[in-house]
Protein backbone atom coordinates (compact mmCIF):
# COMPACT_ATOMS: atom_id res chain seq x y z
CA UNK A 1 0.00 0.00 0.00
CA UNK A 2 1.28 3.65 -0.99
CA UNK A 3 1.64 5.74 1.75
CA UNK A 4 -0.55 9.17 1.62
CA UNK A 5 2.82 11.01 1.41
CA UNK A 6 3.97 9.04 -1.22
CA UNK A 7 0.67 10.05 -3.46
CA UNK A 8 1.38 13.54 -2.48
CA UNK A 9 4.67 13.37 -3.61
CA UNK A 10 3.98 11.74 -7.14
CA UNK A 11 0.83 14.24 -7.12
CA UNK A 12 3.45 17.28 -7.53
CA UNK A 13 5.86 15.12 -10.01
CA UNK A 14 2.98 15.10 -12.39
CA UNK A 15 1.59 18.15 -12.09
CA UNK A 16 5.87 19.42 -12.59
CA UNK A 17 6.07 17.21 -15.08
CA UNK A 18 2.84 18.29 -16.62
CA UNK A 19 4.17 22.37 -16.57
CA UNK A 20 7.05 21.70 -17.74
CA UNK A 21 6.13 20.09 -20.94
CA UNK A 22 3.27 23.20 -21.46
CA UNK A 23 6.21 25.43 -20.93
CA UNK A 24 8.53 23.80 -23.22
CA UNK A 25 5.70 23.58 -25.77
CA UNK A 26 5.17 27.32 -25.62
CA UNK A 27 8.78 28.44 -25.41
CA UNK A 28 9.58 25.90 -28.09
CA UNK A 29 6.48 27.69 -30.46
CA UNK A 30 7.99 31.17 -29.47
CA UNK A 31 11.52 29.79 -31.05
CA UNK A 32 10.22 28.55 -34.12
CA UNK A 33 7.71 31.56 -34.55
CA UNK A 34 10.93 33.86 -34.12
CA UNK A 35 11.99 31.72 -36.34
CA UNK A 36 10.25 32.53 -39.44
CA UNK A 37 9.98 36.06 -38.71
CA UNK A 38 11.99 39.35 -40.39
CA UNK A 39 11.77 42.59 -40.80
CA UNK A 40 12.96 44.97 -43.50
CA UNK A 41 12.79 48.76 -43.98
CA UNK A 42 11.34 50.86 -46.89
CA UNK A 43 8.97 54.37 -46.44
CA UNK A 44 5.46 54.61 -45.67
CA UNK A 45 3.79 57.65 -48.05
CA UNK A 46 0.68 59.55 -47.21
CA UNK A 47 0.08 62.84 -49.60
CA UNK A 48 -1.30 65.93 -48.00
CA UNK A 49 -4.33 68.19 -48.97
CA UNK A 50 -4.48 71.22 -50.86
CA UNK A 51 -6.09 73.90 -49.21
CA UNK A 52 -8.91 74.66 -51.43
CA UNK A 53 -9.89 78.90 -51.12
CA UNK A 54 -12.89 80.06 -49.19
CA UNK A 55 -16.05 81.25 -51.32
CA UNK A 56 -16.76 84.76 -50.20
CA UNK A 57 -20.05 86.39 -50.58
CA UNK A 58 -20.88 90.35 -49.98
CA UNK A 59 -23.56 91.09 -47.12
CA UNK A 60 -25.10 94.25 -45.88
CA UNK A 61 -24.37 96.96 -43.25
CA UNK A 62 -26.48 95.94 -40.62
CA UNK A 63 -26.88 98.75 -38.03
CA UNK A 64 -28.67 101.39 -39.91
CA UNK A 65 -27.11 103.52 -42.50
CA UNK A 66 -24.00 104.86 -43.24
CA UNK A 67 -23.64 108.57 -42.92
CA UNK A 68 -21.15 111.03 -42.61
CA UNK A 69 -18.83 110.05 -40.04
CA UNK A 70 -20.69 107.14 -38.75
CA UNK A 71 -19.54 103.28 -38.64
CA UNK A 72 -21.48 100.33 -39.76
CA UNK A 73 -21.55 96.41 -38.97
CA UNK A 74 -20.43 94.60 -42.29
CA UNK A 75 -21.80 90.93 -43.11
CA UNK A 76 -19.66 88.85 -45.21
CA UNK A 77 -20.80 85.48 -45.91
CA UNK A 78 -17.46 82.64 -46.16
CA UNK A 79 -18.33 78.92 -47.39
CA UNK A 80 -15.84 76.51 -46.41
CA UNK A 81 -15.22 73.86 -49.28
CA UNK A 82 -12.88 71.88 -47.91
CA UNK A 83 -13.09 68.47 -46.29
CA UNK A 84 -11.65 69.71 -42.83
CA UNK A 85 -12.61 72.36 -40.48
CA UNK A 86 -10.92 76.12 -40.87
CA UNK A 87 -11.33 79.45 -38.63
CA UNK A 88 -11.39 82.45 -40.41
CA UNK A 89 -8.40 84.46 -39.08
CA UNK A 90 -8.61 87.70 -41.11
CA UNK A 91 -11.21 89.91 -43.37
CA UNK A 92 -8.90 92.58 -44.93
CA UNK A 93 -9.84 95.12 -47.54
CA UNK A 94 -8.81 94.40 -50.48
CA UNK A 95 -8.28 97.16 -52.21
CA UNK A 96 -10.53 100.91 -52.57
CA UNK A 97 -14.17 100.77 -52.44
CA UNK A 98 -14.71 102.05 -56.20
CA UNK A 99 -16.65 104.93 -56.37
CA UNK A 100 -20.07 104.89 -57.34
CA UNK A 101 -21.22 107.57 -60.04
CA UNK A 102 -20.28 111.05 -58.19
CA UNK A 103 -19.53 109.70 -54.72
CA UNK A 104 -15.61 109.08 -54.35
CA UNK A 105 -13.86 105.55 -53.63
CA UNK A 106 -12.60 106.92 -50.59
CA UNK A 107 -15.82 107.58 -48.98
CA UNK A 108 -15.99 104.68 -47.66
CA UNK A 109 -13.55 102.25 -45.57
CA UNK A 110 -13.35 98.67 -44.38
CA UNK A 111 -11.11 97.99 -41.14
CA UNK A 112 -9.40 94.42 -41.10
CA UNK A 113 -11.13 92.38 -38.58
CA UNK A 114 -9.69 89.40 -37.02
CA UNK A 115 -13.13 87.18 -36.16
CA UNK A 116 -11.71 83.81 -35.40
CA UNK A 117 -15.12 82.26 -36.11
CA UNK A 118 -15.11 78.26 -36.78
CA UNK A 119 -16.48 76.98 -40.08
CA UNK A 120 -17.10 72.95 -40.27
CA UNK A 121 -16.34 71.46 -43.31
CA UNK A 122 -18.63 71.88 -45.85
CA UNK A 123 -20.11 74.76 -44.34
CA UNK A 124 -21.26 78.06 -44.70
CA UNK A 125 -20.94 81.01 -42.08
CA UNK A 126 -22.20 84.49 -42.02
CA UNK A 127 -19.51 86.60 -40.22
CA UNK A 128 -20.82 89.74 -38.82
CA UNK A 129 -18.43 92.62 -38.44
CA UNK A 130 -19.39 94.74 -35.43
CA UNK A 131 -17.59 98.80 -36.81
CA UNK A 132 -16.02 97.03 -39.67
CA UNK A 133 -17.42 100.48 -42.29
CA UNK A 134 -17.08 103.68 -41.94
CA UNK A 135 -17.98 106.39 -44.04
CA UNK A 136 -15.35 110.19 -43.73
CA UNK A 137 -17.18 112.65 -42.15
CA UNK A 138 -16.84 114.82 -45.12
CA UNK A 139 -19.14 112.87 -47.57
CA UNK A 140 -20.61 114.57 -50.62
CA UNK A 141 -24.24 114.76 -51.11
CA UNK A 142 -23.53 112.48 -54.27
CA UNK A 143 -23.27 109.64 -51.81
CA UNK A 144 -26.95 109.57 -50.34
CA UNK A 145 -28.95 106.34 -51.09
CA UNK A 146 -25.45 104.87 -52.50
CA UNK A 147 -24.93 101.07 -52.51
CA UNK A 148 -20.97 100.20 -51.58
CA UNK A 149 -19.53 96.75 -52.98
CA UNK A 150 -16.36 96.28 -50.33
CA UNK A 151 -13.79 94.16 -51.69
CA UNK A 152 -12.44 92.16 -48.95
CA UNK A 153 -10.17 89.33 -49.08
CA UNK A 154 -10.37 86.44 -46.45
CA UNK A 155 -8.15 84.43 -44.59
CA UNK A 156 -8.86 81.07 -43.18
CA UNK A 157 -6.40 78.30 -41.14
CA UNK A 158 -7.21 74.74 -40.79
CA UNK A 159 -8.57 74.59 -37.11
Amino acid sequence: MISFKELVRRRYVRRGVVIFAVATAALGSGVAYAAWTSSGTGNATATAATAAAPVVTGGAVITGFLYPGATGTAVVTVKNPNPYPVVVSTVAPNGAVPASGSCPASTVSFATQNPGTPIAAGATVAITMAGSVSMISGAVNACQGVDFSIPVTVTIASA
